[in-house]
């Protein structure tokens, strides 16, 4: 099953979501506020409509994850379009650093625990979840 938020994709599985990451999720997330908690709700709530049941993962952990990847990603882009700046040992070894964290974040993938071996990361982000908003530009 699929939702679309504000051009953003988001497929739906038994216990885990996929968000397409793209430049709609990006432009979303620069938006005043970062976007990732409304999209956070919007997810959980089209999971409980679909299922029948609450997707297990919190409200914020699902936002940092978001958050987390975005920036993976970002830093990936920005790692690739510096690498002609370096020796070619140093290059090839941007350029697969820069390729690996595109192909991991290309679609985010947001599981329960007993599906999700990284979830705890994301939990564990939770408490901190208020710090992370404001350095992105949340104002909290």
């Amino acid at each position: 099953m699929e939702s679309d938020f504000q051009g953003i994709t988001v497929c739906y599985e038994e216990k885990i979501v996929r968000i397409t990451c793209n430049e709609t999720l990006t432009r979303y997330l620069d938006s005043p506020g970062n976007g990732s908690v409304p999209l956070a709700e919007h997810i959980r709530a089209t999971y409980q409509k679909y299922f029948g049941r609450q997707l297990e993962i919190s409200l914020h952990s699902l936002a940092v994850e978001i958050l987390g990847h975005v920036y993976a990603d970002r830093l990936g882009s920005v790692l690739a379009s510096l690498s002609d700046r370096f020796a070619d040992e140093q290059n090839t070894l941007l350029i697969r650093l820069a390729s690996r964290l595109k192909e991991r974040t290309a679609v985010i993938d947001c599981g329960e625990k007993d599906v999700d071996g990284n979830r705890f990361i994301w939990d564990m982000l939770e408490p901190f979840h208020g710090v992370i908003y404001l350095l992105l530009g949340k104002k909290c």
